[in-house]
């Protein structure tokens, strides 16, 4: 019998999802049936994860992502803190264009993700390694995150 895993992906480009969607939709068929919530922004996200009776069991959370000034979403980071409370079982993977380690450093600290993934270091396989990981309870760090990460302990 097959395992349902529910997937949340929060990004504001239409084409980013479609992508994360098709290769997820590519991951062990015939052991996992991918349930797809997407969202484009800070309202539909809270909106998905407040107003669902969905549980996720994964999120792929954009850091960018339009906010939603009422009720205090202004990324990516204030839907994870959101899911963190609302559904403390969701394993979280922060996705973003920003390469400051101080960036990486309050991200990990602040939200303490399963995985933190650069989107310059994604492809189709580089994404199915990461989601298989983090089904698998592991945390997933793309290289330049590793990178950075290690650079700032010398």
């Amino acid at each position: 019998m097959k395992k349902t895993v529910q997937v949340l992906m929060v990004d504001d480009h239409p084409f980013i999802l479609q992508a994360y969607k098709n290769t997820l939709d590519r991951y062990k068929p015939e052991d996992y049936h991918i349930v797809e919530t997407t969202a484009d922004s800070g309202k539909t996200g809270y909106e998905v994860i407040t107003g669902s009776d969905t549980i996720f069991d994964v999120a792929f959370l954009d850091i960018s992502i339009p906010t939603y000034d009422e009720k205090g979403i202004e990324s990516g980071i204030d839907l994870a803190k959101l899911l963190r409370e609302k559904m403390p079982e969701c394993k979280i993977v922060l996705l973003t264009m920003h390469t400051e380690k101080l960036k990486f450093r309050f991200f990990a600290d602040t939200i303490q993700p399963e995985g933190l993934v650069v989107k310059n270091d994604l492809t189709f396989e580089e994404l199915l390694i990461a989601f298989e990981q983090i089904l698998e309870g592991k945390n997933y760090y793309s290289e330049t995150v590793q990178k950075m990460m290690q650079e700032e302990q010398n």
